[in-house]
């Protein structure tokens, strides 16, 4: 069962999809999924999937860019309307084609990095534009997690090394230093400092040589642990 979000995902972009007669498989696959019908949206989306075997370059293009953009901003996007087999016979391949020739636009490098886990794409989206925020929020985000991997058993114990985390913080901050959007720089800045609180605070307990890190935090009144959930992306 799918969630209510994938749900009025899988709607949204089936009413976008419904424009292009050449996506009606494509958009009828998304409104039988919706209503829980495996088989026959299954059904529609392999004979959406065998119909583009004859498109051109051009044509493979034009529908990742509609599908792309709306996996980004609707919530649920990237999973409901976006299954393995879509993304493996049609948007994997189009975007490597794309991407092999592309000199001026970022969005194929992003979308490849960001979907199928490449941070070396998500570099050249950068190149080619560096003002790509959302390029550059995927890298803080992958980044920050490795920080807060780091500290999340905190008091308990610390996973990693916090001298070497401290350093790959100022990488971190580098690309927030990057971001064009003053309320994505605050956002993540604060997001940074948040776990840097915690890094530093565990080094000067280590130094302490108290035998308790909660019971050092109590005393001192400094945050030594990170129980929250985790907010994966800036959203205005």
């Amino acid at each position: 069962m799918i969630s209510e979000e994938q749900n009025i995902a899988l709607i949204e972009v089936a009413k976008g999809a419904s424009d292009n007669p050449a996506w009606k498989d494509y958009a009828d696959y998304c409104l039988l999924k919706e209503k829980g019908l495996r088989k026959p949206a299954l059904s529609k989306l392999n004979e959406f999937l065998n119909s583009t075997q004859g498109w051109s370059a051009e044509q493979r293009i034009e529908f990742v860019n509609f599908l792309f953009p709306l996996i980004e901003t609707i919530p649920g996007a990237d999973q409901g309307p976006f299954p393995h087999p879509l993304s493996i016979r049609l948007t994997k391949p189009t975007l490597e084609e794309w991407c092999a020739y592309e000199k001026s636009d970022s969005k194929p490098f992003r979308w490849f990095g960001k979907y199928y886990r490449s941070e070396e794409h998500l570099h050249k989206a950068l190149e080619v534009n560096p003002e790509d925020d959302l390029a550059r929020e995927t890298i803080l985000n992958w980044w920050t997690n490795i920080l807060y991997f780091s500290i999340h058993h905190l008091p308990e114990g610390y996973i990693g090394d916090p001298v070497e985390d401290l350093e790959f913080a100022e990488k971190i901050k580098v690309q927030i230093s990057r971001l064009v959007d003053p309320e994505r720089r605050d956002y993540w800045t604060k997001q940074l400092g948040i776990d840097l609180e915690i890094i530093e605070n565990y080094l000067e307990w280590k130094k302490s040589g108290h035998p308790d890190l909660a019971s050092w935090g109590k005393e001192n009144n400094k945050t030594v642990g990170y129980h929250l959930t985790r907010a994966y992306y800036f959203e205005k």
